[in-house]
């Protein structure tokens, strides 16, 4: 009786670290094709927060930051503000701050960080989160910088330091 109870616990054992490894490739692989599909900036449509068609796409003259974040996260709060503050950094750049909320509460949220104060920074609404789905959001904020070709320069995930942030947008190194 104990060697057959023994050998159900070790077959449990042995089903769920094979279940494990397959959620863990499956996962990984997941991950991986995210990575491949951030390598150029997706041409899509978004919509400003007046329900306004926006085309999403590289020019081919400016970088374009993307900065991916949440109304209820308060490292998205202070992100934001600091792109508020030093907005000058970004003005030769298109900045678009991108959520998938509803339009009054990312109103709400843009004016009190100070992003709607800025002329050259853009609030944009992922209707159906599909960019951020594309690009493998896991965790927010998560910033990405594209150069005027299309190409990914640099990805910061979580609170970063604008000053880099700038500086990936200018096609310099990061520190």
């Amino acid at each position: 009786m104990k060697k057959t109870g023994a050998v159900l616990v070790i077959i449990a054992l042995l089903g769920v670290v094979a279940w494990l490894g397959i959620a863990f490739r499956d996962l990984r692989i997941r991950r991986l094709e995210a990575v491949e599909r951030r390598v150029r900036l997706p041409e899509t449509h978004l919509v400003d927060l007046k329900e306004a068609p926006v085309l999403l796409r590289a020019d081919g003259r400016q970088s374009v930051v993307l900065v991916f974040f949440t109304t209820t996260c308060e490292y998205c709060r202070a992100e934001l503000r600091a792109f508020s503050e030093k907005s000058m950094l970004f003005k030769e750049h298109e900045v678009f701050f991108v959520a998938w909320e509803e339009p009054a509460a990312l109103q709400s949220f843009a004016g009190e960080t100070g992003v709607a104060a800025v002329p050259w920074f853009r609030v944009l609404r992922d209707t159906a989160s599909v960019l951020g789905d594309t690009l493998g959001i896991a965790i927010v904020p998560t910033t990405f910088v594209y150069g005027p070709d299309g190409r990914l320069r640099d990805t910061f995930e979580g609170i970063a330091a604008i000053e880099r942030i700038a500086a990936a947008a200018r096609g310099e190194e990061s520190l």
